[in-house]
């Protein structure tokens, strides 16, 4: 009944989209041909009689183990198309001709490798001659900033467990995005299908590492087939099993346990929150009884002793809550887990005290006993898992992904090819914050707690940071995703063939609130007080057993809940054509449709009027087409293009007016059905697109590219509705009607071959973003009507350049380096608020428009490859201890961020101090070992080997701790006259400096287990290959 249902859905939104003017538009374009995925790559070249320079016509060049070859037409030229990437052996022969052997010809996604032969007629016919081809280190006819990464380029840098790890080191690349752009102008393709999830129109990163074979990262000048993107693209070829052996890989990682922070346990008494209550010298009298200087007493929480806290509770009339001194301190220690906490029969607290594991296996090849029958069928099986305990103690001790993946691939017919593949993947998860919801608001990693609102918001510094020692705070976050698709490949001609690719994507959040209530038998009494469980399991307490520092282990938490779910169809019909020697053209359509069941709510037990739920279903659909022809002449690489992207929200929305009473509580409850309805506009959109690529010289080419590229809201910005609290109206209203962001883009840049070794790239470009999502607010006179609702009125402006030198082949030592600068500014037209009362408009009118123009941060890495040759050195006992060894640095720069500082209330100052530039240095070596079929090599990485220590803002306990550093710095601003009156000393301190003998002047942050954040760590493994 489900399927039916939507199929019927499906069907009505297909037929109106066929027949608006926008479809008929697009299909005649589509008609024409069809689309072409980047997941092939193509040869051309010339075979010519060596001695006489004559053409060869009618010559065989063919694509070693496959059945993909051509035959040399009259001037000796010929072409392969649909060579999917990976590396190859090219033989061209011909009758009374010496046969050569072209090897290790690597082919990439969407080039072309130019390969000529001369063949000889002076030796004896049948005699072969295999020779290794030149190394391609430049790829000419590529228009754009591309990087092709290949699997074993991944397995040479330290610490990359996952995708993600690998893609923040490269060129243009940090925290996921792409030269300044947000995640969802960046588009995930595998194996030629789009993996998005459209809630949030951002990158599904659950392809395992054993999987990949290669990946290529489009950073602009994105072709006309690639469309719902703006700033990246990353293409990945996974790997196909053999048709005639078996092959795979392990990879374990083993992280002994460790903490992930500096400074002390959350558990020991010495830690920011017990000591004032557990140091013998402080904990009876209190913190201010002169026990501890000045200086000490403000960095911890004032406490007024247990003797008083004893005082208190005896003299309040309340018998049921009395306790001595050495009692109330061991309620404490029993809420707290800290040490001594056993003694009183609690459960020690403890967390770093397992290890974190990560293994991907990979495995391929025939299908046994079934497989020749049907279509020489093959397989490749991949798996990933990653268990990474959480930095600080939760109710779960890891934060665990695993991800499995099936293809297989068959050839019923030597030019057909069909593929059949499957992901499915869980996270295991918790919730991003005790109280509060939102897209996908869980964790993404087991050190991600550390940069969460339980360590950045001030809610959570002081009383709130009872969040830390309640496990149950946080509630588990389930994360459910899979795709399957379908790919036909069919080779009609030597010059032309065609793919089908159909996938379905569907993601499910399961977050349906606190797993462990808690038995409230009482297990303990300390005098007159009983405790339970606590502090585990989830409560809802009207009243707070006393804790001495004011932290509650119940109620404030365990809010967010989330069952939303997203499935998405999408269905390519693809089509390549080598019109002539010259152009081969692409063109094409894609179909997407979305069913998008988003809920998500915040759940007070103990204040139900506080709830917060968003829910909304939509079923968009997308449809675009494109027509693009890629030219090669001597001399000239382009990619001339042109796409049309259409949306059709599917959608009744709400024509109110900006203060309409329907948006006020009253109105509320019945929103949606009584509020004005009218059909949600969709928007065509035309991108032209130019790519040029002019070969310099053998050894250099120049390049420009530019473009207009769209990407979709998120369906958040178009379809939610915030029904508020209890007390509220509608506080937020989507726009299904918005425009489409838009991005004009301009590159250019260049690329040197050196010496045949050294690759230099250097590229400049500049991105025009306008239409962007703006979220604006509306207050009515009364204030009954005061909401957020989403607008085009955000741009943004962004330039950069990039330089990166890549040794990708050497004997002793290979790497890379790369140089990032970029600069953004960005802003709104009108306002980002609007009153219906003409006197608070006129008065917050002062503030607008807005323009931040934060200035630039330029970061630099590198990977730095030292390696011994295979069988060098002396032999001992038959082996060569001393061959394929290797040892990796992968270091990383990036200047300080800009903060205001302005003690004196001057308003003079805006961007005034830069905290000092970090380093990173991490280390891998390791030993090889290698035989004819196989390779095992052993492995170590320290992280942070320098042990080089940053102070990081999670550290200051949200009072006056920050001010107080700051004031305690001695800068240079702080030699004038004006700061000197006022108390400051000058001198040349920067921020980000630490206390030490030579400045012992400067006050540290009180969360001194939260200062440093990225401790020396070890990681020991192995990764075997056959």
């Amino acid at each position: 009944m489900a399927v039916h249902i939507i199929s019927t859905k499906f069907s009505k939104i297909l037929n109106s989209f066929i027949k608006s003017w926008a479809g008929y538009l697009i299909i005649g374009i589509c008609f024409q041909s069809f689309i072409w995925a980047g997941v092939s790559g193509k040869i051309s070249g010339k075979v010519i009689d060596k001695e006489t320079g004559e053409a060869l016509s009618g010559s065989n060049v063919v694509v070693v183990g496959t059945s993909q070859g051509a035959m040399a037409d009259d001037e000796g030229e010929y072409y392969i198309l649909n060579l999917r990437p990976g590396v190859y052996s090219i033989t061209a022969s011909m009758i009374g001709y010496q046969t050569i052997t072209r090897k290790d010809i690597t082919i990439h996604a969407d080039h072309t490798v130019f390969l000529n032969f001369e063949l000889s007629t002076k030796i004896i016919e049948g005699d072969e001659v295999v020779v290794t081809a030149d190394r391609e280190i430049i790829l000419m006819d590529r228009s754009a900033s591309e990087v092709s990464i290949l699997a074993d380029d991944i397995k040479k840098v330290p610490k990359i467990r996952d995708l993600n790890d690998y893609l923040n080191l490269e060129a243009g690349i940090e925290n996921d995005l792409i030269r300044g752009g947000t995640l969802d102008q960046t588009a995930l393709m595998v194996d030629g299908m789009s993996f998005i999830d459209n809630r949030s129109n951002q990158p599904v990163m659950m392809v395992n590492m054993s999987s990949i074979d290669q990946i290529s990262i489009i950073k602009g000048g994105f072709n006309a087939e690639y469309g719902n993107i703006r700033s990246g693209l990353i293409n990945i070829i996974t790997k196909e099993g053999s048709p005639s052996n078996y092959s795979g890989s392990i990879d374990i990682y083993y992280d002994p346990p460790q903490f992930k922070h500096d400074g002390y346990s959350l558990f020991d008494p010495m830690n920011y929150y017990l000591r004032p209550f557990l140091e013998p010298g402080v904990m009876w009298g209190g913190t201010q009884q002169g026990a501890w200087d000045s200086e000490t007493q403000e960095s911890y929480p004032e406490f007024i002793g247990w003797n008083a806290v004893s005082a208190n509770l005896l003299s309040d009339n309340d018998p049921s809550n009395d306790m001595s001194p050495s009692q109330a301190r061991d309620l404490f220690l029993w809420y707290h887990r800290a040490e001594g906490s056993a003694e009183l029969g609690q459960k020690k607290g403890q967390y770093a005290h397992k290890p974190d594991l990560n293994l991907d296996i990979g495995f391929g090849g025939p299908v046994p006993l079934v497989g020749k029958a049907i279509g020489n069928m093959t397989f490749y099986f991949s798996h990933h898992n990653k268990n990474e305990m959480f930095a600080l103690p939760t109710a779960r001790d890891y934060y665990s992904e695993s991800n499995t993946q099936l293809k297989l691939t068959m050839r019923p017919k030597p030019k057909i090819k069909l593929k059949i593949e499957g992901l499915y993947g869980e996270i295991n998860s918790l919730s991003a914050s005790p109280e509060g919801s939102g897209n996908n608001w869980y964790l993404d990693s087991g050190s991600d707690i550390l940069w969460s609102y339980l360590t950045m918001s001030d809610a959570y510094a002081d009383g709130g940071g009872s969040a830390f020692y309640w496990p149950n705070a946080l509630n588990p976050f389930n994360i459910y995703r899979s795709m399957v698709g379908l790919t036909f490949d069919h080779v009609i001609s030597p010059s032309t063939f065609y793919n089908i690719r159909i996938s379905n994507v569907h993601l499910k959040n399961a977050c349906y609130g606190p797993d462990f209530i808690r038995d409230t038998t009482t297990v303990q009494s300390f005098g007159n007080v009983n405790v339970d469980q606590s502090p585990f399991g989830f409560l809802v307490a009207s009243d707070y057993t006393p804790s001495g520092d004011g932290m509650i282990f119940a109620s404030l938490g365990g809010v967010t809940r989330d069952k939303s779910e997203v499935t998405t169809l999408n269905i390519k019909f693809d089509l390549t054509s080598q019109i002539n020697k010259k152009h081969q053209v692409k063109t094409g359509f894609e179909l997407n449709y979305d069913d998008l069941n988003t809920n998500y709510q915040s759940q007070f037990s103990y204040a139900p009027k506080n709830n917060y739920v968003n829910h909304y279903r939509a079923y968009p659909a997308r449809l675009s087409a494109y027509i693009q022809d890629k030219i090669e002449i001597k001399g000239l690489f382009a990619n001339l293009g042109l796409r049309v992207d259409s949306n059709y929200p599917n959608k009744e929305w709400y024509s109110v007016d900006l203060y309409s009473k329907y948006l006020s509580p009253t109105f509320k409850d019945d929103f949606t059905k009584s509020a004005p309805k009218e059909s949600a506009k969709g928007h065509l959109k035309i991108s032209p697109r130019i790519g040029i690529s002019h070969p310099i010289t053998s050894a250099a080419k120049l390049y420009f590219n530019y473009g207009h590229f769209y990407s979709m809201p998120s369906s958040i910005d178009m379809y939610q509705i915030g029904y508020g609290t209890a007390y509220q109206g509608i506080d937020y209203l989507g726009n299904p009607s918005a425009e489409i962001p838009k991005t004009i883009a301009y590159e250019l840049g260049v690329e040197y071959d050196l010496s045949n070794m050294v690759l230099l790239h250097a590229s400049g470009y500049y991105k025009d973003i306008f239409e962007q999502i703006a979220y604006v607010d509306y207050t009515s006179i009364d204030g009954s009507v005061n909401y957020t609702t989403t607008e085009n009125s955000n741009y943004e402006d962004i330039r950069g350049f990039e330089v990166r030198v890549q040794k990708r082949y050497g004997r002793w030592f290979t790497g890379w380096i790369n140089y990032n600068y970029i600069v953004q500014t960005w802003g709104y037209f009108g306002r980002d608020h609007y009153y219906e009362n003409p006197r608070d408009q006129l008065r917050y009118g002062y503030q607008n428009p807005k323009q931040e123009k934060p200035l630039a941060r330029p970061f630099a890495r590198s990977n730095l490859v030292f390696h011994t040759p295979q069988a060098w050195g002396p032999k001992i006992f038959k082996m060569r201890p001393l061959e394929q060894l290797q040892a990796n640095l992968l270091l990383g720069w990036k200047a300080g961020d800009y903060i205001t500082w302005d003690p004196l209330d001057t308003y003079e100052l805006q961007d005034n101090l830069q905290w000092t530039s970090e380093f990173t240095a991490d280390l891998r070596v390791a030993k090889n070992i290698s035989s004819k079929n196989s390779d095992l090599m052993f492995f170590m990485d320290v992280t942070n080997i320098f042990g080089l220590q940053y102070i990081s803002m999670q550290g200051f306990d949200g009072g006056d701790d920050w001010r107080n550093y700051l004031e305690s710095l001695h800068l240079p601003m702080y030699d004038d006259d004006a700061y000197t009156a006022a108390g400051y000393a000058g001198g040349d301190d920067q921020l980000g400096d630490v206390y030490s003998k030579s400045k012992p002047h400067i006050n540290m942050p009180n969360r001194g287990f939260l200062t440093y954040l990225n401790p020396r760590r070890f990681t020991i493994g192995f990764r075997y290959n056959f």
